[in-house]
């Protein structure tokens, strides 16, 4: 399946100059690393980042509230909070970035998704 998100640029004033940030995946990632959450994968200046988002976070938004998220919005909200990440300093590329219940409720409702 393809899923289109923009490439980007973010600059920050911990960077030394903007980075450009494209997508390249996302996939289960309780098959691959048993590890229970939807992983989305970018390249930050050529360096892989992970954007993990709780399998259980999606169950129970989707169970308690019957709203449920697209692969495409699952991206879009993982690239949101990288692009954030990033302004705000962090190396997205030393560390993988998980998106828990209560971020996921926030960038979702941020987006116009939730």
């Amino acid at each position: 399946m393809s899923y289109i998100v923009t490439p980007f640029e973010v600059s920050s004033q911990s960077l030394a100059e903007p980075v450009k940030v494209r997508f390249v995946h996302l996939f289960a990632a309780i098959a691959t690393r048993h590890s229970d959450t939807i992983d989305c994968v970018f390249l930050v200046d050529g360096k892989h980042a992970t954007v993990s988002i709780s399998c259980p976070a999606l169950t129970q938004l989707r169970e308690k509230e019957q709203k449920y998220l697209t692969d495409q919005q699952l991206a879009e909200i993982a690239a949101f909070h990288l692009r954030r990440t990033l302004e705000h300093g962090y190396d997205a590329t030393q560390a993988e970035l998980f998106i828990d219940n209560a971020q996921l409720r926030a960038l979702g409702k941020e987006l116009g998704y939730i």
